[in-house]
């Protein structure tokens, strides 16, 4: 019984602690704390010279937007972003895994639906990504 006790405290607790990812006040979003890390500054260098400097967090196009998958995906990344760093696997070659292109996608249209008469449907044509063509707004390449 004490056992089941202390790991459902454990749950309840990590969970929490998932959870306050999302919390804006914590600035866990935003380019500073993305940057703190010495693996994404060429990254957040070339996000600051972007227009989406302007009125978007690293989150915005990189998380979900909805709470507990947003906080959930914000958990696991960096849990295995830290582990990578700290294994210091190949920290200069950072690549996206499919849910993450799924996710940016996803972000792209949020926010950018009323462009979507311009240029087709992506699932129609071809299947692209927004970012097949937009690499290099966020990111300068």
């Amino acid at each position: 019984m004490k056992k089941l006790l202390l790991l459902s405290a454990a749950l309840v607790l990590g969970f929490s602690l998932m959870l306050l990812t999302k919390h804006p006040a914590l600035g866990l979003d935003g380019a500073e704390f993305c940057g703190s890390c010495h693996v994404m500054e060429e990254q957040v260098e070339s996000y600051l010279h972007s227009a989406h400097r302007l009125g978007t967090e690293c989150g915005d196009c990189h998380v979900p937007h909805s709470l507990v998958p947003g906080a959930t995906y914000k958990a696991y990344t960096g849990t295995k972003d830290l582990i990578g760093v700290i294994r210091d696997k190949d920290p200069y070659e950072i690549k996206i895994s499919p849910l993450g292109q799924d996710i940016i996608q996803d972000n792209c249209l949020r926010c950018h639906q009323d462009l979507l008469h311009l240029v087709g449907d992506t699932e129609k044509d071809g299947g692209k990504y927004c970012f097949d063509c937009h690499r290099s707004t966020p990111h300068l390449k």
